[in-house]
């Protein structure tokens, strides 16, 4: 009897676990992709305000603030998920957003075209370390026979966040200024990362150090993210 017991102390325990729902998971982590893919597209609003911003400067150099995010992110993405794979789908996540948020708040106060550009480039590398982490952590977070239908939710996250990027863009800069294109990322960013560190576990796939993907961080962005979902949906 007493080795029942003890037999049924594990399955008890796990019980609760097995219980829990995934979808809160899901939006702490695609909250964060929101942001990023918001970002992407807001901006484009915003940039005849921020030229005016910087009346000193050109055309071509202005052109930098939206091509270095662009070109830093695809460049990053697929590094960053072996990043995840081999440190930390949480800790690559939880680097990601701090990275994207302090680097939005440097965006929003820039002095400079410099200074603005290599915020974004910062804001890209942020952006880059999270994207790949958060689509792992919902594949984690959802059973195997759920994990298609988690995949197009995030998918259409990132996609709602697009589509809607331009026309909030436009009425954040009538009614704000340029600056706040970047600062309404921090406070959703901000409880991204507070239950982040709460809530997500870690998870890591040592045997992908072995793996060392060069063609696929020549890839265009579209191509590049892509890839992230396959990789994602391999582990």
């Amino acid at each position: 009897m007493h080795s029942n017991a003890t037999s049924a102390a594990p399955h008890a325990a796990a019980a609760p676990l097995a219980a829990q729902s995934p979808w809160p998971i899901f939006w702490i982590a695609s909250v964060a992709v929101f942001l990023v893919s918001l970002d992407a597209t807001m901006l484009y609003a915003a940039f005849g305000a921020m030229r005016a911003g910087f009346p000193q400067a050109s055309a071509a150099d202005m052109s930098w603030v939206l091509n270095a995010y662009t070109v830093v992110y695809a460049a990053m993405l697929i590094p960053s998920g072996g990043l995840a794979d081999t440190h930390g789908r949480k800790r690559m996540f939880m680097v990601g957003v701090l990275l994207f948020l302090a680097a939005s708040a440097a965006c929003g106060l820039a002095g400079s075209v410099g200074w603005l550009i290599a915020a974004r480039v910062a804001q890209a590398v942020g952006a880059a370390l999270l994207t790949p982490a958060s689509l792992s952590i919902v594949l984690a977070a959802f059973p195997v026979s759920q994990r298609s239908v988690a995949v197009s939710l995030w998918g259409a996250v990132a996609a709602l966040a697009a589509a809607v990027g331009p026309s909030l863009g436009a009425f954040v800069v009538d009614a704000a200024g340029w600056p706040w294109a970047f600062y309404i990322n921090l406070p959703l960013g901000a409880l991204s990362l507070w239950f982040g560190a709460s809530r997500l576990k870690e998870s890591v796939r040592p045997e992908a150090r072995r793996r060392v993907d060069g063609v696929g961080m020549a890839l265009p962005r579209g191509a590049v993210g892509d890839g992230a979902v396959a990789h994602g949906q391999s582990d």
